[in-house]
């Protein structure tokens, strides 16, 4: 890879995306989309198998230039004692489970439980469709305004979707990182790693907030669970910006840059 070509690239842009690449308008400045963009849609969700499959996979790749590296430059990677080594997967344990009972992973566990059962059961957008379709079928709606509508529905269905499991999958990193915060980046002048974490799922809730007050619209039928589901985000949102206070400050390479 040429200096033009490294150069061209935003350096960590990939670290706070939502990795929505088809959505994105930095494909080509991300050097992650170079090495992923042509995986296909089930190596990209992070809630399938194939997603960790590829990550297993590409870290295994890492670990042997690591080892190669590490030969040439005379570097024991294996200094590390038994000791320190199950002291480190204790506290790691310890750190996972302490993430996992705070309430703000509860509650986006809760919402991605909720509304993926909702989505499971989309009867009521199918009768929507077809309602629109019948309407079309009459007379009484336009091709132009049924594409646009059944577009609008498929838009708003593909964002939900999206974000489900991404909310707390984030939000875990993020509680993670704070909990292993040892106060290094705050003392050399750097963003906290779980600020811009938190801003990336902060973000994710309030398009998908924008998304089922959307669809609550299109099937009024459907209003009490909508709402429901609704609460949780917005719950989640209250208790990630009291966690994570400085979140929507952090900038994030490329995105909040001019």
């Amino acid at each position: 890879m040429s200096k033009k070509e490294i150069s061209k690239h935003i350096p960590g842009i990939y670290n706070y995306c939502d990795r929505w690449c088809e959505r994105c308008a930095f494909t080509n400045r991300c050097l992650n989309f170079e090495n992923t963009g042509t995986l296909s849609p089930w190596q990209n969700d992070i809630s399938n198998k194939a997603f960790w499959d590829n990550l297993g996979k590409k870290l295994e790749d890492k670990i042997k230039l690591l080892h190669k590296a590490a030969k040439k430059y005379d570097i024991d990677l294996n200094a590390i004692t038994k000791e320190e080594s199950e002291e480190y997967s204790r506290k790691e344990k310890k750190d996972r489970q302490s993430a996992k009972n705070h309430p703000l992973a509860k509650i986006t566990w809760l919402y991605a439980d909720e509304a993926g059962k909702f989505l499971e059961d989309n009867e009521l957008l199918m009768r929507k469709i077809a309602e629109k379709v019948s309407h079309f079928n009459m007379g009484i709606q336009t091709r132009d305004s049924l594409e646009k509508e059944t577009a609008g529905i498929g838009d708003y269905y593909e964002i939900i979707t999206w974000y489900l499991h991404f909310i707390h999958v984030k939000f875990m990193r993020a509680l993670m990182g704070k909990i292993d915060d040892d106060g290094w980046e705050e003392e050399n002048g750097y963003p906290k790693d779980s600020d811009g974490s938190a801003k990336v799922a902060i973000i994710s809730i309030e398009r998908s907030i924008e998304a089922w007050a959307s669809i609550m619209q299109i099937i009024p039928e459907a209003e009490d669970k909508i709402i429901d589901i609704l609460s949780l985000l917005q719950k989640s949102l209250r208790l990630a910006e009291a966690e994570f206070p400085e979140a929507r400050k952090f900038i994030r390479p490329g995105f909040d840059e001019q």
